[in-house]
């Protein structure tokens, strides 16, 4: 599933609780930082699984697959800020391409404590001039976004212990969902993974779902259109071409897939790259 916005910021700050529905698992052309305020979620991006407590921060890049998790009990809040490469173009001015990939790689940063008030108000701050106060919001929301990214180096390249680590208690489930994404090309099935990872398919297919929020089935088709997509834009092959080489045996299969998931034709998809 993908999802896109009309403008090239947005920032909300979302509160949620048991009575909401379930978010599938979703990608979108645009970069997302996910602010946890309070409560607990878990959150499942690209391969990666996360448990995240108050004051984590994840960075989600544009074309990640990704999914939050809440419990059933219990309330949380956080601030969702998405933004597209245009807000991004004085970073590359400032600081180089290489920065502004290595910072939206995707994965977890666990503020410090006596810098959360700092983060908070950050985003407070977007969310006000978001409401359009007067001509100066859009200046005053671009030097927020600033602070806030030039933040996030300086915590990824100079704090101590704010990377977060994956989520030991589903070791088994990050293997499973990182031995699809690197091998999304070859010949899969639930049949196929619960041999080689010595599990019965009921369970695997269960607990998979739990905590990643989609089927063993949905996940490899989600990740080869995420392939496929790289391979439309960066490349010249032919759709059918692009179809086998990320692992579909039919290329109509592979074209009524595509167009489920970004809900338009590989070839249109082509056609709009520089939109995406």
């Amino acid at each position: 599933m993908i999802m896109d916005m009309p403008s090239d910021f947005k920032i909300n700050k979302v509160k949620r609780d048991f009575t909401q529905g379930v978010q599938p698992q979703h990608s979108h052309p645009y970069y997302e930082v996910f602010y946890l305020i309070n409560g607990d979620c878990t959150f499942f991006i690209e391969h990666n699984i996360y448990k995240l407590n108050r004051g984590d921060l994840v960075i989600v890049p544009k074309g990640a697959i990704h999914k939050s998790t809440f419990p059933v009990c219990g309330a949380s809040e956080r601030f969702v800020v998405c933004f597209k490469d245009s807000n991004l173009l004085w970073l590359d001015e400032l600081l180089g391409k290489e920065i502004r990939k290595e910072t939206f790689k995707a994965g977890v940063i666990s503020i410090p404590d006596k810098r959360r008030e700092y983060v908070e108000a950050l985003m407070k701050k977007m969310l006000f001039e978001s409401e359009g106060q007067d001509i100066l919001s859009p200046a005053f929301i671009k030097t927020g976004l600033l602070e806030l990214i030039l933040f996030m180096i300086r915590c990824q390249r100079f704090e101590r212990n704010v990377m977060k680590e994956i989520d030991v208690d589903n070791r088994l489930m990050q293997e499973i969902a990182t031995y699809i994404y690197e091998n999304y090309e070859k010949k899969l099935s639930l049949d196929d993974l619960s041999e080689r990872f010595h599990i019965s398919k009921s369970y695997l297919s269960k607990k998979f779902k739990a905590i990643t929020g989609s089927g063993i089935k949905e996940y490899i088709i989600n990740v080869r259109i995420k392939n496929a997509c790289t391979l439309l834009l960066e490349t010249n092959k032919s759709i059918t071409d692009i179809a086998f080489e990320c692992g579909f045996n039919d290329s109509n299969y592979f074209g009524d897939a595509f167009k489920h998931i970004k809900g338009m034709s590989p070839n249109k998809y082509r056609r709009n790259k520089e939109t995406m």
